[in-house]
This record gives C-alpha cells, sequence and structure tokens, in this order.
C-alpha cells in the first residue's frame, strides 16, 4: 500500500507539473494566437483543458477515490503555478515584437485567481469522480444478490 501511496504521488507531482507546462505553452500560443487575428484562443483554451482532464483521469484510473482527490489535487496546484506565470506567458509571447504587443494588448495583469482555477478544477473533478464511479460500477453485478 506505501508503494501505491508513493506511485501516486509520485504520478501525481508529474502530472501537476505537466499540466502546469502544457498551461503556460498554451497561454503563450493564446497571446500569440490573438496578435496575429488567428482567431484559435478558444480552441487553445479548450485543448488546454482536455489536457488537464486527461490527466485528472489518468490519476483517477491509477488511484481509484484517492485519484480523484489527487486529480483535484493537481488542478489546483496547476492552475495556481499558471496563474502566477501568466505575466511570464505575456512576455515569453511578446519576445519577438514587444512594442507591438504593448500596443495592442496594453498594461497585462493576472485575471481573478477564483474565475481563473474553478472551471480546471470543476472540468477535472467531475470528470475524474465520473470516470472513477463508472469504473466502480463496472465491476458490479447487479444479478449477483
Amino acid at each position: 500500500m506505501e508503494r501505491s501511496t508513493a506511485s501516486l504521488v509520485a504520478l501525481t507531482a508529474g502530472c501537476t507539473f505537466a499540466a502546469a507546462l502544457f498551461g503556460f505553452g498554451a497561454e503563450v500560443f493564446s497571446y500569440r494566437s490573438a496578435y496575429e487575428g488567428l482567431g484559435r484562443e478558444p480552441l487553445i483554451q479548450a485543448t488546454r483543458l482536455f489536457v488537464y482532464v486527461a490527466l485528472g483521469v489518468l490519476l483517477a484510473f491509477r488511484g481509484g477515490w484517492p485519484g480523484v482527490l489527487a486529480a483535484i489535487a493537481m488542478a489546483l496546484a496547476a492552475t495556481t503555478l499558471e496563474w502566477a506565470l501568466f505575466p511570464a506567458s505575456y512576455w515569453w509571447a511578446a519576445l519577438e515584437d514587444p512594442g507591438g504587443y504593448a500596443d495592442k494588448f496594453g498594461g497585462v495583469r493576472r485575471p481573478d485567481y477564483a474565475f481563473w482555477t474553478t472551471y480546471d478544477v470543476l472540468g477535472v473533478g467531475i470528470s475524474a469522480a465520473l470516470a472513477q464511479g463508472l469504473r466502480t460500477m463496472a465491476q458490479v453485478n447487479p444479478r449477483d444478490l
């Protein structure tokens, strides 16, 4: 049991890093898409949420119900890191044309934290719990009384 818990903690840390890194990249590419007028920002942000959900479901499949809690913790930690790095993502995107980005976007501030993290945590938590609940129900035989 201890090895399973340790591996779940290690997997949660790895998934948190992967989600935060992907989220940071999604923010950079969203800024670039908005600057160039491509209109791909919703697709980029939806992909970011799908990656968060996939990592959360992976944790639920690996850890069962404790994995669902690990998925929620992963979503909280990854969105917190991503929120903290929000100004850095703007800076990274604006490296090639700082003046143009400043003209187009003006001053960039962090969004409200509750608004930033709510959909991610709810999406990951609900998806992980649903996956684990369906997995649990698949093991139940209704005719076996």
